[in-house]
């Protein structure tokens, strides 16, 4: 802010997020000091809450920490923000030394070797211009201004491995030594600008072409895993023997693997990976289902179920297949298992009432819905349903 009130002040707006996760007392004040600098600066300010409970609520949700939770929340916002105002960057103040910390902790936890980039300075509209400036620059500057600026409470928190490496680590780092890790992590990010990355097809499940990876370098093999992951809402700290097993899967051309929170399918054509789907039972008709799912009535196309509601021997309920279901189709009775397995997914949900499965639904999936052979008649109508990624 110190800096772009001097060159960009009519072009500028702060934005800060309350997570809700601190003291109130210590938000309040930060919130305080950010007012008066802003006035200070003659820049707006713009205060945003997520609200009690929503980072700790997502960090339940994709079995992340705290900090992952918050810092996924803080993007989107400030994403959507700058789209909905209509700003062209997004600048954060991210400076040397958690560039050095970043690519500690991603050794330490011995992530895959494109990690070691670092944090990127540029990422879409987020640009950080500060990113090989010593923090004792940025103090300096600031102190020599007349500017006040808070600590967040947290950073004493050892529970973080960031807080330990900072407390316990960066200490013996000497400045020769940081400028260097700093120099290595945009070399590594200069070398990944080189290389096209493997695409990934991102929906309910993620999709990576199985030529394209088979035919790439081992560490664009890992990237496509890593954002592959990550998409599914899954660990993406992938150990190198699971990435040697993938790469036996993909050879083959078949094979499921299993790995955390996601499943793993290989096909001649492709590698998908899909986030786990806990077992559930809820009343139908109802809209929202676990796992980001919704039920909604569609435009109907040659793949869309019609189901005739008025049929349904209620009560009736949505729930995950088990093994044993089995479903009556046009052409006969068939095992769900079999269904799925045919499909290479690893489970579908079934619409069940008292006369047994009314239909099959698989294609959020990436396999096919089908209906019962007692709801096929053409001479009646009902609505168009499918289930869909929220």
């Amino acid at each position: 802010m110190a800096l772009l009130s001097g060159c960009a002040r009519d072009r500028t707006e702060a934005v800060y997020v309350d997570h809700a996760i601190r003291p109130r007392g210590e938000l309040e004040r930060e919130i305080s000091l950010n007012r008066q600098n802003a006035r200070r600066l003659g820049i707006p300010l713009r205060i945003v809450s997520l609200g009690d409970g929503r980072v700790e609520l997502l960090s339940r949700e994709k079995g992340i920490g705290t900090e992952a939770a918050a810092r996924s929340l803080r993007y989107s916002l400030l994403r959507a923000i700058a789209a909905r105002e209509g700003f062209d960057h997004i600048l954060t103040a991210h400076h040397r030394e958690d560039q050095v910390e970043t690519v500690l902790m991603r050794i330490i936890q011995g992530s895959p070797f494109h990690t070691y980039q670092g944090i990127l300075r540029e990422d879409g509209p987020v640009f950080r211009p500060l990113l090989t400036v010593p923090k004792s620059c940025i103090l300096s500057y600031l102190s020599s201004s007349g500017l006040s600026w808070s600590e967040d409470s947290t950073n004493d928190d050892t529970d973080y491995l960031r807080n330990r490496i900072r407390h316990s680590l960066m200490p013996f780092v000497t400045e020769t030594e940081r400028a260097l890790i700093s120099s290595i992590a945009a070399s590594i990010a200069a070398v990944r600008r080189r290389f096209p990355q493997i695409p990934v097809v991102s929906g309910y499940y993620s999709s990576i072409p199985r030529e394209a990876f088979l035919s790439a370098l081992p560490m664009q093999r890992e990237e496509a895993l890593y954002r592959a992951f990550l998409s599914a809402g899954s660990d993406a700290r992938i150990p190198r023997a699971f990435i040697d097993e993938v790469l036996r899967c993909a050879e083959r051309g078949s094979g499921r693997l299993e790995r955390g929170d996601s499943f793993l399918y290989f096909s001649r054509h492709d590698i998908r990976i899909f986030p786990r789907l806990d077992d559930f039972v809820l009343p139908f008709p109802c809209s929202s289902l676990p796992g980001g799912l919704k039920l909604i009535r569609v435009a109907e196309d040659e793949r869309t179920l019609v189901l005739d509601g008025s049929l349904l021997q209620m009560p009736a309920v949505l729930r995950t297949a088990r093994e044993g279901d089995r479903i009556e189709l046009r052409d006969g009775e068939r095992k769900l298992s079999e269904m799925m397995k045919d499909m290479r997914i690893p489970y579908a949900i079934v619409l069940e009432d008292r006369a047994g499965i009314a239909a099959f639904l698989s294609r959020f999936a990436g396999g096919n819905d089908r209906l019962s052979r007692r709801f096929l008649d053409p001479s009646r109508k009902g609505s168009a349903l499918a289930i869909r990624k929220e």
